[in-house]
């Protein structure tokens, strides 16, 4: 009897110590955020944009620009976003506060460039994360003169 007792007691300590995988991180499932921005880009004024889009006129190179990325949540997003000229080698890198809200110097990311002021506006997605869009591209073209701004 008190080996069927010992040997119960074996069985439940194993049971009962079997592995806890509680100290593995939880498999997180992909994901698809939609976002969008909205704000000021230069002398233009964008409203939920999320594919590429031309706005009217050349953009004012001087001043920030302050902007919105609508559906912005720090558990998908990280707190940075690039963004790149397309014609020239500018661009800049700007932190993202909690609310989503970025602003950036213009003469950084526009620099000085004839014709044209297109920035190409990526953000970071956190991992098991796909952004949709993952970027987009604001066009800004000039009427066919210099102008500086």
């Amino acid at each position: 009897m008190k080996f069927f007792m010992l040997v119960i007691a074996a069985l439940f300590a194993l049971f009962g110590c079997s592995s806890d995988n509680s100290s593995e991180a939880p498999v997180q499932e992909p994901v698809t955020v939609n976002w969008s921005l909205s704000g000021t880009f230069g002398n233009a004024t964008v409203d939920s944009v999320n594919a590429d889009t031309e706005l009217p006129k050349m953009v004012n190179r001087s001043g920030t620009s302050t902007l919105h990325i609508n559906g912005f949540d720090t558990t998908y997003f990280e707190k940075k976003i690039t963004l790149r000229h397309l014609q020239v080698n500018a661009g800049a890198e700007v932190d993202i506060d909690d609310d989503g809200n970025f602003t950036f110097d213009n003469m950084e990311v526009f620099g000085l460039c004839e014709n044209t002021n297109s920035i190409k506006i990526i953000p970071r997605a956190k991992e098991n994360v796909t952004l949709n869009p993952s970027s987009f591209i604001l066009y800004s073209y000039n009427d066919g003169y210099y102008q500086y701004q």
